[in-house]
């Protein structure tokens, strides 16, 4: 089964993890399937992008530890794939870990009244340092309770400190997102896309966020056919032949 799938319809992307079976943990086929997602949503037509995933159970349990993903940075929303189109996260069940930061760095969420938002990092001793950005997108004293105590929080709290936009009942997260897409998507586009790219530009960023697109950059260039044939003409003595790539 396809990791994720991205069905557009209507100027709208509805894109879903597709793993019930492990609560729809981040493995690296989900990390590569929704890279390749945002890029498709940045570059194509679509106008609005709802997330969503498959099953009652978990929006997205965080990282699989059975199949841990080499960059989970790469999946998130708005993070590594430059998008100026709206994103909005339906949520349904828990969202845990990396799951939730995709929630935190989503533009609008929805989350069912059964919901549970959860960041463990405090309690196991690991912190990826993403999650630091929140007080733009959340309550700095209540985000900051939640991140230390790494207690579960209910969809109505969350919706309350602001990182979700509304709360409904189970089963309604995916038609109230979409409800809310096809709104935008019937907008003026230009506009839609100039008002996120000037509220984006306006909010700080953890040094997280700052240094992860540098670090992608990097890690091409250190992986780089350009690099090898550098070192090789060097070692031949001779001039090199670089292709950007």
């Amino acid at each position: 089964m396809t990791a994720i799938t991205y069905e557009s319809s209507e100027n709208i992307a509805r894109i879903t993890i597709r793993r019930p079976e492990a609560r729809n943990c981040i493995n690296n086929a989900v990390v590569q399937g929704l890279h390749e997602a945002w890029k498709r949503f940045a570059c194509g037509d679509d106008r609005v992008a709802v997330l969503t995933a498959q099953g009652e159970q978990a929006f997205s349990a965080g990282a699989d530890l059975k199949d841990l993903p080499k960059n989970v940075w790469l999946c998130m929303p708005n993070l590594l794939v430059p998008c100026d189109k709206p994103i909005i996260c339906a949520v349904n069940g828990f969202a845990v870990g990396a799951g939730a930061t995709m929630v935190m760095l989503a533009d609008m969420a929805v989350a069912e009244e059964q919901a549970q938002f959860i960041y463990p990092e405090a309690k196991i001793g690991a912190f990826a340092g993403v999650m630091a950005g929140f007080p733009p997108r959340m309550q700095y004293k209540a985000g900051l309770e939640w991140l230390m105590t790494g207690d579960a929080m209910g969809a109505q709290r969350a919706y309350e400190i602001g990182l979700v936009n509304r709360v409904v009942p189970k089963g309604q997260a995916l038609a109230s997102a979409l409800e809310t897409a096809a709104k935008i998507a019937r907008n003026a586009p230009l506009v839609v896309q100039a008002m996120k790219s000037i509220a984006r530009s306006t909010m700080p960023k953890s040094s997280t966020e700052l240094y992860l697109p540098q670090r992608i950059m990097l890690d091409a260039i250190a992986q780089s056919a350009d690099l090898q044939e550098g070192v090789t003409s060097f070692r031949e003595k001779r001039a090199p032949c670089f292709t950007g790539r």
